[in-house]
């Protein structure tokens, strides 16, 4: 058993599910007094919150980070989507959308793991865009942004119980190494 620090349930759930096949599971530990560096570098923030995590509970761990990638907006909002998600509606990013060509954005996630020995990291990109009009209960950001062919939104499919975000390249990634490192 591997320790994810996190409070989210849901990334619990996902990484399960996708390092179940290389015999690997997660346990959920929420830490208080993590502090997130203030960068834009998202590989940076996900090493430095691991060696916090590592230095309270001195075990194996690995920790997650997202950056929202907007290309039309210059990257932004960066790895800073769960402030702008606190201040943004979902009206308000389709407004700031409204009149670009490119409707693009990029999730960029990083896992750390750290143990006493290493330090690694792992990183995928996913593609997705924005959808004309909102749809879903959630976040905002997730009632305006989609990731599939048929235009679900993430909170459509958060609402239904099914795959917000492809996330199998990252955790296979992860899983593999695992596998062969531990």
């Amino acid at each position: 058993m591997l320790l994810y620090i996190t409070a989210n349930h849901n990334k619990v759930v996902t990484a399960n599910r996708f390092l179940k096949p290389f015999g690997i599971s997660v346990e959920g530990l929420k830490i208080d007094g993590i502090i997130e560096p203030q960068t834009e570098d998202i590989l940076e923030i996900s090493k430095i919150k691991a060696q916090q995590a590592y230095e309270k509970v001195q075990k194996p761990l690995v920790v997650s980070d997202a950056s929202w990638i907007i290309p039309a907006l210059n990257g932004f909002p960066g790895p800073y989507m769960a402030f702008v998600n606190k201040w943004f509606t979902s009206q308000d990013f389709l407004n700031l959308m409204k009149d670009k060509e490119n409707r693009e954005i990029i999730i960029r996630e990083c896992v750390t793991y750290i143990d006493n020995n290493q330090t690694k990291s792992f990183t995928a990109d996913t593609n997705g865009y924005f959808v004309e009009k909102e749809a879903g209960k959630a976040t905002p950001i997730d009632q305006v942004i989609s990731f599939r062919e048929d235009g679900k939104t993430t909170a459509q499919c958060e609402n239904e119980g099914i795959m917000r975000i492809p996330q199998s390249d990252l955790w296979n990634k992860v899983g593999e190494w695992l596998k062969a490192n531990i």
